[in-house]
């Protein structure tokens, strides 16, 4: 009978182990991936962080 489990235990496993790493992976994305996103000033232009291309 031990034999006839051991795939539904493999199973079970991966099934316990995927859902908190999708969502470790999720936050590490949200974290460190830059998203792009634009910030605006109080006058309504955007706020650039970074030189602009060509100035190196």
């Amino acid at each position: 009978m031990v034999i006839a489990d051991t795939p539904l235990l493999i199973a079970g496993i991966g099934i316990m182990l995927a859902v908190p790493l999708t969502f470790m992976f999720a936050n590490w994305v949200r974290k460190n991936v830059d998203h792009g996103e634009m910030r605006f000033g109080p006058d309504g232009k955007a706020i650039e962080d970074e030189r602009p291309r060509g100035e190196d």
